[in-house]
């Protein structure tokens, strides 16, 4: 994601597909069955398909985002300073409850818990064997907030992302838990296959991350039916204001909703360079389609697999927004992380690509760009220097480790992009590439770590690897 204060604190920031699995092997599933209420409720069914990670598994743990938003929270997806031009309306609560809950076709045991009740434990009636087929049946209502945020309705848009049960990542012997922090970004998630069903009002504009297969139109009511393979997530931003314009990358359909810019053109331009941009330096968009779109949300963007969020308030940063969402497409869609714990891999990735890409586009150089990164990690550190806060400048950590957003903005985007570009200079422009393109088609569609991504670059030229590590640990300055 790109916040704003991002911006802010710089001027004081394969061939097409059908599916992730490999030939004769069955992946997770989604089906969801959607219905958007005039009420700004959502009537939901999921049926989760999977196969079992883990020898006797008991239990699987999803994620439940919309809590976070919950009067109830004892942790804010929003900070303090931000909360009036979040709530613009007065604070509006958000959450999900879960009505049944089946494993195997059977009713099940199930328990909500964790910070803001944000995680959901459904039981197996007898455990599972590893490499044993499964699912899990949940039914849901969603009360969505008025609230600029990723999930909740404003005055343009209504953001539906983050509203569905998503299963937690088994990692190391444990269900990872995410808390969502107010800071950068909690999402963590495997691929998986998606076939959706929403119902909307016809009033409505649908930008969405997946393909449409059937549309329905019925008494006021129109049914979606969508399907895309291989994503982390899916969303979907709604408008009875947007206009619709498209454009073609490499055939490769891109989509633009708007309902206030000035230079549409100029906006759906830069998202179609984009994607060819970033598939000729990285790896071949993956997907048929790809939708930006404005909605009413209080920081710069928000990336989803498919679909990017533009905040209608970024006024001159909108293309450089573009392309830093566009960019996530490749850095978060097709290799993935714990953003909870290293989201710099990914955010300093896309800042350093979103600076090649627009190398030239408004009047600035690739090089400008870097140099800005490096003012405003200076401007951030002496600010938090002198409110006393001297923690080391370590890049892997958890979200709740930092002490605000702007050490965050410092770390994640910052100091991530000036330890990339340093890297670049050390192999060389060309090495640098050809390394992340290898990179990226031996991790297509995985989650990656640190140390994955030192071991490539330590592969391309000895010492390089360490020269990473360095910056991430903290140890070596800017």
């Amino acid at each position: 994601m790109k916040k704003l204060i991002c911006i802010i604190c710089c001027a004081l920031f394969l061939p097409l597909f059908s599916s992730c699995k490999s030939e004769g092997e069955e992946g997770a599933n989604y089906r969801l069955n959607l219905v958007l209420n005039e009420d700004m409720t959502v009537d939901g069914s999921m049926e989760y398909s999977f196969t079992a990670e883990f020898e006797n598994q008991s239990y699987i743990t999803f994620n439940l985002y919309p809590n976070a938003f919950s009067e109830n929270a004892t942790v804010s997806p929003v900070f303090e300073r931000d909360i009036p031009s979040a709530y613009p309306n007065g604070f509006s609560g958000g959450k999900v409850d879960i009505l049944t809950v089946k494993t195997n076709g059977k009713t099940a045991d199930f328990e909500i818990g964790g910070v803001n009740s944000q995680f959901l434990k459904a039981k197996f009636s007898s455990p599972l064997k590893r490499g044993e087929k499964a699912s899990v049946y949940v039914e849901f209502k969603c009360l969505l907030p008025n609230v600029n945020h990723r999930f909740g309705y404003g005055e343009d848009t209504v953001n539906l992302t983050g509203f569905y049960p998503i299963a937690c990542v088994y990692e190391n012997g444990e269900f990872i838990q995410n808390v969502y922090y107010p800071s950068g970004d909690p999402f963590y998630s495997e691929c998986a296959d998606y076939d959706v069903s929403l119902t909307v009002p016809s009033t409505y504009t649908v930008a969405s991350s997946m393909a449409v297969e059937k549309t329905i139109w019925s008494g006021g009511q129109t049914e979606y039916v969508y399907k895309r393979d291989c994503v982390r997530d899916i969303a979907f931003v709604l408008s009875e204001k947007f206009n619709v314009l498209k454009g073609e990358a490499n055939g490769v359909e891109v989509t633009y909703y708007y309902y206030s810019d000035s230079a549409p053109e100029k906006t759906l331009q830069t998202a179609v360079d984009a994607i060819d941009f970033f598939s000729s330096t990285y790896y071949e968009y993956p997907y048929g389609e790809y939708a930006v779109c404005q909605a009413d949300f209080l920081y710069g963007g928000m990336e989803y697999p498919c679909l990017s969020l533009v905040s209608d308030a970024v006024g001159e940063y909108l293309d450089y927004t573009v392309a830093h969402e566009t960019a996530h497409q490749w850095f978060y869609g097709i290799i993935g992380v714990n953003e909870s714990e290293i989201g710099y891999l990914d955010e300093g990735l896309t800042e350093l690509s979103t600076a090649c890409f627009m190398d030239g586009r408004e009047g600035k150089t690739y090089r400008d760009y870097i140099l800005e990164a490096e003012n405003s990690y200076e401007a951030i550190k002496s600010s938090l220097t002198y409110l006393g806060i001297t923690t080391p400048p370590v890049m892997e950590r958890n979200l709740k480790d930092f002490s605000s957003e702007l050490e965050y903005v410092m770390i994640a985007y910052n100091r991530s992009e000036i330890a990339f570009d340093r890297v670049k200079s050390r192999l060389s422009d060309k090495l640098f590439f050809k390394t992340m393109k290898k990179f990226i088609k031996n991790n297509a569609f995985s989650n990656v770590t640190t140390s994955d991504l030192t071991k490539a670059f330590e592969r391309a030229k000895r010492g390089t690897g360490e020269f990473l590590k360095g910056y991430v640990d903290g140890v070596t300055a800017i």
